[in-house]
């Protein structure tokens, strides 16, 4: 069976001999570049200079001999800009704060400022993100209240947020189309479309609202939220119609959303407010997938999200991505019982905070046994640990995670 058969059976609640498994399959279950390099070197593997394909987390792409090493079944397809209007091409070499040869993107330009930060700016020259010049490891956004131009008295208009969301160009498509046929006639592994224009969010500033006033409006002004994100919807609906007619042959699964709704204990907001604004409109988008699309919709969602998971379900999502095993209500074995028909586990197979950090080789081991053993019942799961495994785990521990999936997900008579 080859890796492409494997995924397509786990997103379809079947199971396989062989446990699927991802690594850098989507921009939540990848690994960061400098600990991708030193688990490489721990393996002896010779994987060159990687290239930051996501440079706000610092993501490596994961490429051969890795994705061999590993078993990985799960490809993903970039799209040409991923972070801060910064194309993936003209690749120049970049030292990371841990000492690390990279390689990042030729418009990748950081300023060094008196405070010792490393500053990047997008295309109209305003600052985007910072990180600290010695021993930084990632970049954060770097917020402008000038942006944040909705107010009381002057909300964005529904129609102008729509239209402020742009929409695949001829070129991205044409490219788009390239990659993805490539891949599918020379490669066996699975392709998961990395849907970059959905715009489903509720972080960072959007629709001119900061991160915090979107929370509040949520309660106080339902009725324009609700309006914001049928915009959305319906913007989104114009860039699958566009990104299908490029790659819907060629891909198996597509990553609709990086959006968190929970936290360490709770959702983010009542899951009632999910419901009654998010549900319409995910569902609209989802329902387009399904009608256009032999595609499976992964949606990621850290922290706890136990009480809108059956929402989400309604809305048509068909795969969750990390499963946050360490959040309040987010037990494995329950998770598996109440959800395991209707939703596949994309994720969930070691503890990123607890096991995974800071335990031993064996304990990292048992937990994966103990995971799949919970998770592979019936089908729907596909194994990597809760999101991006982060610089600082010791690299014995991720190959104990991966080599032990391989070998405890090996079944004779599957």
């Amino acid at each position: 069976m080859t890796a492409r058969e494997r995924i397509r059976k786990a997103i379809h609640h079947e199971e396989t001999r062989e446990l699927p498994i991802d690594l850098g399959g989507s921009k939540a279950s990848g690994i960061h570049v400098d600990e991708y390099i030193e688990v490489a070197q721990a393996l002896g593997l010779d994987v060159g200079i990687p290239k930051v394909y996501d440079q706000f987390q610092m993501l490596a792409r994961v490429e051969e001999p890795m994705l061999s090493r590993f078993c990985c079944d799960v490809i993903q397809l970039e799209n040409l800009c991923e972070t801060w209007e910064l194309d993936n091409k003209d690749w120049k070499s970049w030292t990371t704060g841990r000492g690390h040869q990279v390689l990042v993107p030729g418009r990748f330009h950081p300023e060094y400022n008196e405070n010792g930060y490393l500053i990047l700016r997008n295309k109209k020259g305003r600052k985007v993100a910072f990180m600290p010049e010695k021993d930084g490891l990632y970049f954060e956004r770097y917020q402008d209240p000038a942006l944040a131009t909705s107010t009381d008295e002057n909300l964005m208009d529904p129609e102008v947020w729509r239209k402020s969301i742009p929409l695949y160009e001829d070129e991205e498509l044409r490219v788009l189309e390239e990659r993805a046929r490539y891949l599918h006639e020379h490669t066996e592994y699975s392709i998961s479309g990395g849907f970059g224009k959905l715009r489903m969010t509720s972080t960072s500033i959007f629709a001119g609202h900061e991160f915090t006033d979107w929370l509040c409006r949520l309660c106080t002004d339902p009725e324009y939220i609700y309006e914001i994100l049928e915009a959305t919807a319906q913007r989104a609906i114009e860039n699958l119609k566009l990104y299908f007619e490029a790659v819907e042959p060629y891909i198996d699964t597509i990553f609709m959303s990086t959006t968190d709704y929970g936290t360490q204990d709770r959702e983010l907001f009542h899951p009632d407010l999910f419901r009654d604004l998010y549900l319409p409109n995910l569902k609209k988008v989802n329902d387009y997938v399904h009608q256009h699309s032999h595609a499976r919709t992964m949606y990621h969602s850290c922290g706890s999200i136990r009480n809108i998971l059956g929402y989400m379900i309604e809305a048509g999502v068909d795969i969750i991505n990390p499963v946050q095993t360490t959040a309040a209500g987010m037990d494995p074995a329950e998770l598996k019982k109440e959800f395991g028909k209707d939703i596949v586990f994309w994720g969930g197979g070691a503890d990123t905070q607890t096991t995974l950090q800071f335990g031993t080789p064996e304990e990292v081991r048992a937990q994966v046994r103990e995971r799949i053993d919970i998770f592979r019942t019936g089908g729907g799961f596909v194994f990597n640990p809760v999101h991006n495994i982060q610089y600082g785990v010791r690299p014995e521990n991720v190959i104990a995670m991966y080599d032990e999936a391989i070998q405890y997900g090996h079944r004779e008579d599957g």
